[in-house]
């Protein structure tokens, strides 16, 4: 019966091995970097630029009050900021409108389609003493995902219906519904703030599953394992019939 027991824990051994297999092929993916989830406006002017949403491009238009726009990856080097569970990447060098306010003009973003849930970064709105107010226009629906400190330290803003007001405030909003157009007045002056715009591109890290590759791995990993364990169990047999034959008989 040796040969019984060692082919248990030969047994044992390769369940292990194939759990630890499996284990490793569903984990990984989540361990790797974090899938960009938002697509934000690339701008090439301060009043044209692109993002996609799906399989569509979506141009956008900015007009209202700016003075350009800034590349400068600082704007959001403080992430945690401008993300969320849900938007897990800053609009980084992809450029932020700059603008001072003061004034009753309308600006707008304007989308060549419609956008689903569109999302704006706030950057830099307001400081200590002097705050800046959003009034975003036709009754849009929005709410505050995350906000937080920036370049300049940190902040606050604060929701009271359609209009968001800054001290020093940072952060990432979130609209809910369709949309061709969002307008909004800056009534308050500060030299200065900015904000960008975009949308959700992909589904959240969460929620991605294995791919077919991952699962065809795994299977062929369980075939060898099941064709080493009849070789292993072939040759045990072969060898406790030799032992058979060449025990002594007693007749």
């Amino acid at each position: 019966m040796p040969y019984l027991k060692y082919e248990i824990i030969g047994r044992t051994r390769m369940i292990r091995k194939l759990a630890a297999i499996i284990g490793i092929m569903f984990i990984a993916p989540a361990q790797a970097t974090p899938l960009d989830t938002a697509s934000w406006a690339h701008w090439t002017s301060s009043a044209n630029g692109n993002f996609t949403q799906g399989s569509n491009t979506i141009n956008v238009t900015y007009t209202g009050n700016t003075f350009g726009v800034d590349y400068g990856s600082y704007i959001y080097n403080v992430p945690t900021s401008f993300t969320s569970a849900e938007v897990t990447n800053t609009p980084e060098t992809n450029g932020t409108l700059l603008m001072t306010g003061g004034t009753n003009e309308i600006n707008g973003f304007h989308f060549s389609q419609a956008v689903v849930d569109p999302i704006i970064s706030l950057f830099s709105v307001g400081q200590s003493g002097l705050p800046v107010t959003f009034n975003f226009l036709n009754d849009a629906t929005f709410s505050i995902v995350s906000q937080g400190a920036g370049n300049w330290g940190g902040g606050l803003l604060t929701q009271s219906g359609s209009s968001i007001t800054g001290w020093e405030g940072n952060g990432l909003l979130k609209f809910i519904g369709t949309y061709t157009d969002i307008l909004f007045t800056t009534p308050n002056y500060e030299y200065f703030y900015g904000a960008t715009v975009g949308a959700i591109d992909a589904i959240p890290p969460a929620s991605v599953v294995p791919e077919p590759a991952t699962y065809t791995l795994i299977l062929g990993g369980i075939g060898l394992m099941g064709w080493t364990a009849h070789r292993r169990k072939q040759g045990v047999s072969l060898r406790m019939l030799d032992s058979h034959k060449n025990a002594p008989s007693f007749l």
